[in-house]
């Protein structure tokens, strides 16, 4: 795995992140998320320490981590939203199960749908025993690993997962990226959609605590949506590929300082 440090360097300041990490990546789609996958895997054994409570939300990349994965020490590893779409090896349950692999990790997961058909259907479900643990151990989370989607252009799969006036909602508040269910603005502004309340996921409030949270995306149609979330103070960490690094170094810098919508949840303040 080829790594390129100036780069890093350069991106980290231009974002306002805690750490970069770009490699070399390669053309072809698969390839490149693979590559985004080994860096990854190479970042958990080199971060997760006994004891650790980590989580992970779901998507293509991500889902790959698991096949370079070594040997976790003892900790505690937790889906950050319910399921998505149909595709299994996708999925958040799928994803912890190939993470964990062989290794000595508790894991908890989500068994319901990211999204349900109402507010008062996950208001419910987020009571259940079974799920309300898992929510409830995001307070204890040490790193969170996410994927980034990019609403504009679409690159998601919760496009299928939503209703035709969701995504009208979504597009006409002009939003440019998700993450765990979570809708970013270019301005970096989440949108409180009324989707957000048929959620079962980590929240915003809840992302923004945890100490760590790693970002694992590439390609250069996801720029705008990379650039949107790094605005957000969502993120601490990033790792991506060479091409993506370049172009998000073209996009505006993140301002320093602590975030600038205090109408908003409390946002991260940069290093």
């Amino acid at each position: 795995m080829v790594r390129d440090d100036d780069l890093a360097e350069q991106l980290k300041t231009h974002l306002q992140l805690d750490d970069v990490e770009v490699v070399a990546g390669a053309e072809a789609d698969t390839e490149n998320r693979e590559a985004l996958a080994r860096a990854a895997a190479a970042y958990l054994r080199r971060t997760v320490l006994p004891g650790d409570t980590f989580g992970f939300s779901w998507g293509r990349t991500l889902a790959s981590i698991g096949g370079y994965m070594e040997l976790l020490p003892d900790s505690t590893l937790v889906a950050l939203t319910g399921s998505v779409g149909t595709d299994f090896e996708q999925s958040p349950v799928d994803v912890i199960r190939r993470v964990a692999g062989r290794s000595q990790v508790r894991t908890m997961t989500i068994f319901a749908p990211m999204f349900v058909d109402s507010a008062s259907t996950a208001a419910g479900l987020r009571k259940d025993p079974a799920i309300s643990s898992v929510l409830a151990s995001y307070a204890d989370l040490d790193l969170a690993v996410l994927s980034i989607g990019s609403w504009d252009p679409p690159i998601t799969q919760l496009m299928q997962s939503l209703s035709s006036e969701d995504r009208r909602q979504l597009d006409e508040a002009k939003v440019r990226a998700e993450v765990v269910g979570i809708f970013i603005r270019d301005d970096g502004r989440p949108f409180d959609a009324p989707v957000v309340q048929r959620r079962i996921s980590i929240s915003a409030e809840q992302l923004i605590q945890v100490p760590q949270v790693l970002a694992v995306a590439g390609g250069t149609e996801k720029v705008l949506a990379l650039a949107a979330v790094a605005r957000s103070r969502l993120i601490t960490s990033l790792i991506t590929d060479e091409r993506t690094a370049r172009q998000l170094l073209a996009q505006e810098a993140v301002a320093e300082g602590p975030g600038r919508y205090p109408a908003d949840p409390p946002f991260r303040r940069a290093v």
